[in-house]
């Protein structure tokens, strides 16, 4: 059966059984079980396809609300798989094969059509068996929606394996992953029979990523194990159902495989299991898988005296593998958290991540966010002090609980250093050799050095002196200035999280002393002498207020100060 996205049930099976022919056989139900009126006026078709009996197995609903069949019919002379596209009311879709069915003989003898899944492309995904001559292999045909072989599949659109060594393989399930590849479920005979796997290639080749060479198969039981239905979980995994022979009956049987192609030890110990239900034989024919990664499986059990339907329901999820690649980056007060999402989801969708910190080197754990409820692979956390050391962890979340922590990583929260202080500034010749203090907060992380800037138009524009001296030194000597020339300086501090406020500023003009008077002349009189002289042609770069005379009467061998500074700027005395 299917279930069209309108809530409308489409069953198939075959009409006329035991009469003269069966025919593949139609119905549709409303969601509240009525026969619904607008499929062929009464909920019922019947279609022949082939010259005698034919049987439906399987049905799906394409994109267009066409309804297409798949099964075996007669050619009359021996069975192949056979075909029928219908459009949502019921009449033979004749885009199809131009009158809406299709026999499609594959082998040599019988060839038998059992599942079907219309894949993303709109293209028909059909798995069964087909006879070579000596046995029956394993069979998966691709149609185009047109119901033509698709050529691009394994050159013709026909795939066949033969894979035990007995008579017997065949595929009965079939599904598209998620990946485009296309998932089949069966069994093959090697003695007796095994639950079978197969892997293909969008392009219909074994893909060797699955269990080495694209095939997988599981003994379970003393007799017979045969796969009936396959389905793919969130995580790749892929669940075959089916029937196990224990020696006395029949049992239901899931098995399932890692994306790999290996059994999933996290699914019964072993990845695979039985339900003996009922008192006779059990099957399991189909499985569908739930939004929370429950496994239903659906079939008949025998009790003592008819066969009932049977329906089980198992846990097939499990809590999520570690997340990997944690980093941290601090900030102010926070750490910004970043990772990739588990390789393994459990087999059920991922509902976010529980966040962990830890300020004692991992010895105890505190509770960042319990769940996140995202699957973003990111969290910043904040209201953290600046300055102390965290580790951190992080585990996704999904149904089931949390799973394991990702490996640890370390960040310490921190900002840009505070201000520096008390700025103070010496005049030299060319230089000012500046003083601070250091910052009340560092911000969490060790200063490590310190910018210095300067001014010469009295802070409105300012130019780098050095973007960090790399040492944690309260004082730096600006060179290379010009005498005379009024700058003003800052000073900032610079740690890991980058550079903080600036200083207040402190003004300073560098200079150096005069060069000397020249044109010294001298006019004698009456106990005196009349001075004159010419001003220094470099004042080193400050005004020059008065001037020193000095005198002597021993040649020049020695000198004694007339006046120590006159006071004025005339160049006489």
């Amino acid at each position: 059966m299917a279930i069209q996205t309108d809530g409308k049930i489409v069953v198939v099976g075959a009409t006329g059984y035991g009469g003269v022919n069966a025919n593949f056989g139609v119905i549709r139900i409303t969601s509240s079980g009525a026969l619904d009126t607008t499929l062929s006026s009464d909920g019922k078709i019947d279609v022949g396809v082939g010259a005698a009996d034919d049987y439906a197995m399987d049905v799906d609903i394409a994109s267009d609300g066409d309804i297409v069949v798949v099964g075996y019919g007669s050619n009359g002379s021996n069975w192949d798989v056979a075909a029928i596209r219908l459009d949502s009311s019921g009449n033979l879709d004749t885009d199809f094969s131009s009158d809406g069915k299709a026999l499609y003989a594959i082998g040599s003898g019988h060839d038998y059509g059992y599942g079907l899944d219309i894949a993303s492309d709109g293209d028909l995904l059909i798995t069964g068996s087909s006879h070579n001559g000596s046995d029956d292999d394993v069979l998966v045909l691709r149609l185009d929606a047109n119901g033509t072989l698709d050529t691009a599949f394994d050159g013709d659109g026909i795939w066949t394996a033969d894979i035990g060594s007995g008579t017997s393989d065949e595929g009965r399930g079939i599904v598209e992953a998620s990946d485009g590849d296309v998932l089949v479920g069966g069994s093959t005979d090697d003695g007796d029979d095994d639950i079978l796997a197969v892997r293909l290639t969008p392009v219909g080749v074994l893909d060797t990523a699955f269990s080495s060479d694209g095939k997988a198969t599981v003994a379970i039981g003393s007799g017979n194990d045969v796969g009936y239905g396959v389905a793919e979980q969130d995580d790749g995994s892929v669940v075959v159902v089916g029937t196990s022979h224990d020696g006395s009956f029949e049992d239901i049987a899931v098995v399932r495989f890692t994306s790999a192609g290996a059994l999933d030890t996290g699914f019964s110990g072993d990845g695979k299991l039985t339900t003996d239900s009922g008192s006779g034989d059990a099957f399991g024919y189909g499985v569908v898988l739930t939004s929370a990664g429950k496994v239903v499986v659906a079939g008949e059990a025998v009790g003592t005296s008819d066969a009932d339907f049977a329906v089980l329901v198992y846990e097939g999820a499990s809590a999520p593998g570690a997340p990997t690649s944690l980093g941290g980056t601090a900030g102010d007060q926070q750490v910004a958290l970043s990772w990739t999402a588990p390789t393994g989801n459990g087999g059920v969708s991922l509902t976010g991540y529980r966040v962990e910190s830890s300020t004692n080197s991992g010895s105890s754990w505190s509770t960042v966010v319990a769940d996140t409820g995202s699957t973003s692979t990111s969290y910043t956390a904040t209201s953290l002090p600046n300055g102390t050391e965290y580790l951190f962890r992080v585990s996704a979340i999904n149904v089931v609980g949390a799973g394991s922590a990702s490996s640890s990583a370390t960040a310490t929260p921190r900002t840009t250093p505070g201000q520096p202080g008390s700025l103070s500034a010496t005049e030299g010749t060319a230089q000012v050799d500046l003083s601070w203090s250091d910052p009340s907060s560092d911000g969490g992380s060790a200063v490590t050095g310190y910018k210095v800037e300067q001014s010469t138009d009295s802070g409105l524009t300012w130019a780098t002196v050095v973007a960090d001296t790399g040492s944690t030194l309260t004082s730096h000597t600006v060179t290379s200035l010009v005498n005379g020339t009024s700058y003003s300086f800052r000073v900032a501090a610079v740690n890991a999280a980058g550079t903080g406020a600036t200083s207040s500023t402190v003004t300073a003009t560098p200079r150096s002393t005069s060069d000397a008077p020249t044109g010294l002349s001298g006019t004698p009189g009456d106990q005196q002498v009349a001075l004159a002289w010419s001003a220094p042609s470099d004042s080193g770069g400050s005004a020059v207020p008065g001037y020193r005379v000095e005198q002597s009467a021993a040649g020049g061998s020695a000198w004694s100060t007339v006046v120590a500074a006159t006071g004025s700027t005339s160049a006489a005395s």
